[in-house]
């Protein structure tokens, strides 16, 4: 039986980098943008709504369902690799934590974050760099719009990349509360401040014997993914080398955009970013 743990948290926040490095240890696989949950959420929305599953004692429905997701996962990563330990990377897997948690005994998750201020300049270039997407309606472009109301969007548009997750982490938060041994938080600035380090914490709480990762070759996916596919702004290629990078927000945002950010978000930096909020604090009124 294969061991399978979730990354799960914000995009353009290092986690294709991340499985890209766990993935040198062999026993270790690491997805890409995993697609299991699509067939979680099908088989969910067969049992409430064909009747052979509604006619079903609901236990015994409840049960056989649980045990069919359980050994389709086993079966579907079984199919791909040979290694006990599965990381399946999925933003979408946090809306299935309930589940998740009544399925496994010991279920664990990688939560994945950033500046939301690098998250939104991450975009900003990605938009510039892909000028081919259109972002926003025909009548009203994002890239149309002033710096401030894109900065709104980014993060609150639900059916956009950044919207959806970061509305879903107060979920998460939530869970992460009750089983607080079951979460791991992977903070992009971190692990660029200590790579090393970060990734023996990891390793750490997998119950895991450490690896010592070639930061200076860093392979590409194992599964690659065709992000044209997504018609969207997304980039899953990673540089070859772990380099230290300096964060894009000074240069592209002003003190009056990036305390709107904060201000606009308080919950997640005072729960995640506390060192950020209690500068933002500070400093707010000057």
């Amino acid at each position: 039986m294969k061991t399978i743990h979730y990354a799960i948290g914000l995009p353009r926040s290092g986690s294709t980098l991340l499985m890209n490095i766990l993935q040198q240890n062999p026993s270790v696989f690491t997805s890409s943008t995993c697609p299991t949950t699509y067939l979680l959420e099908g088989a969910k929305q067969a049992a409430g709504s064909v009747s052979e599953f509604i006619a079903m004692d609901q236990d015994q429905l409840n049960n056989s369902l649980t045990n069919y997701v359980r050994y389709g996962m086993q079966g579907w990563f079984s199919a791909m690799t040979d290694k006990p330990n599965i990381i399946s990377k999925s933003r979408g897997w946090d809306v299935y934590l309930n589940f998740l948690f009544h399925a496994y005994e010991n279920p664990k998750f990688i939560v994945i974050l950033r500046d939301l201020r690098d998250i939104i300049c991450s975009f900003e270039k990605l938009s510039y760099k892909y000028p081919i997407w259109n972002i926003g309606s025909k009548e009203d472009p994002l890239h149309m719009l002033p710096f401030e109301k894109r900065m709104e969007i980014w993060c609150t548009d639900i059916g956009g990349n950044l919207g959806l997750p970061l509305k879903n982490l107060t979920h998460v938060y939530e869970w992460m509360q009750r089983r607080p041994n079951n979460f791991f938080l992977f903070r992009f600035e971190d692990f660029n401040e200590n790579p090393k380090r970060s990734l023996q914490s990891i390793y750490q709480w997998l119950n895991l014997p450490n690896f010592d990762h070639d930061l200076n070759n860093v392979p590409q996916a194992a599964q690659y993914e065709h992000d044209t596919a997504y018609r969207a702004l997304v980039s899953h290629k990673t540089e070859k080398q772990v380099r230290k990078l300096e964060p894009s927000w000074p240069k592209m945002m002003n003190k009056f955009q990036s305390d709107l950010v904060i201000k606009h978000n308080e919950w997640f930096y005072q729960t995640f970013y506390p060192e950020i909020y209690s500068f933002y604090e500070r400093n707010r009124n000057d």
